[in-house]
């Protein structure tokens, strides 16, 4: 009679169960049924009286997600800024994505490029052994289209000469080893550029306290009255027209005082018009073809 008290009483008695951790199947079992339920994580649950913190949200059925902010660092590169670049660093280096084999190397050798901005965009070939010129010296051919030959087979003498002359380049970048501490100190270094080519185009002092400014003064008038230009050449107009691009990039003033700022910022919007006058194109042309295909 006892007996039969004690079983009764331990069935009326709730067990709590037993917490496991769930792994493999059943770890993606029980994910997927907390998913079509739409109830959260219990880990992911906190306390009514806690406030979730800045990277923690609700989406639209009260789930609370984190937000991940991979945009600390904003990464320029120049062959991602629009689509015709992009375009010319797929052609130029053979990257396709028409395979999934290819598609994963491309994605892997953009994020590279991504990365390590510095690096040699594209590799010239030898004409000759069809070997890739890495390092030393690459000699080019600028009547040639395309004409490259390495050190080695130049100095052979039992290799043919090249009807034109050519011209010895350095190949690689020393930039391109560049740490994660010296990578942010570039990046300050540009900033504070930005802040002192904004500075010297609105003053107006002749006695100014920041020692910086006359020399940015200098560069701009240099940059005015110059007759080589960048494409001419010029060292000096290359490097103010590239604090002046990256400027043009970050302003969204309407009446800005940087010069040229204005008229970069309705160049890029025009080749933006015109990327998207392309895809409207290319994506008519395609919905015409699947048009005579369907019939």
């Amino acid at each position: 009679m006892t007996a039969k008290k004690d079983e009764v009483s331990a069935k009326q008695v709730p067990q709590k169960p037993e917490k496991f951790a769930r792994e493999g199947k059943f770890a993606a079992m029980e994910k997927r049924k907390r998913d079509m339920e739409g109830s959260p994580k219990p880990e992911s649950i906190t306390s009514s009286d806690k406030a979730p913190s800045s990277s923690v949200t609700k989406d639209s059925k009260g789930r609370l997600v984190k937000v991940i902010d991979d945009d600390e660092e904003e990464m320029d590169c120049e062959f991602l800024n629009n689509r015709q670049l992009f375009l010319n660093l797929c052609q130029g280096n053979h990257y396709q994505f028409d395979q999934l084999r290819r598609a994963k190397h491309t994605s892997m050798m953009v994020l590279w490029h991504l990365h390590n901005r510095d690096a040699p965009k594209f590799v010239q070939q030898c004409a000759l052994c069809s070997r890739e010129i890495l390092s030393g010296k690459r000699y080019h051919c600028p009547t040639c289209a395309d004409y490259d030959q390495c050190y080695e087979c130049i100095s052979n003498p039992n290799v043919p000469r090249h009807q034109h002359p050519l011209t010895a380049i350095p190949v690689g970048n020393q930039q391109s080893a560049l740490t994660e501490e010296q990578r942010k100190e570039r990046q300050r270094s540009i900033q504070l550029h930005m802040t002192l080519l904004l500075h010297a185009s609105t003053c107006r002092s002749t006695k100014c306290t920041s020692a910086n400014c006359a020399k940015m003064k200098g560069l701009l008038k240099h940059g005015s009255q110059c007759k080589i230009k960048a494409n001419g050449g010029c060292q000096v107009c290359k490097r103010i027209w590239a604090l002046l691009q990256i400027h043009a990039r970050q302003c969204k003033q309407d009446n800005c005082p940087v010069p040229n700022c204005m008229a970069i910022r309705e160049r890029f919007r025009q080749l933006t018009l015109q990327q998207q006058a392309m895809d409207d194109r290319r994506r008519q042309a395609m919905n015409g073809a699947y048009h005579q295909q369907a019939r």
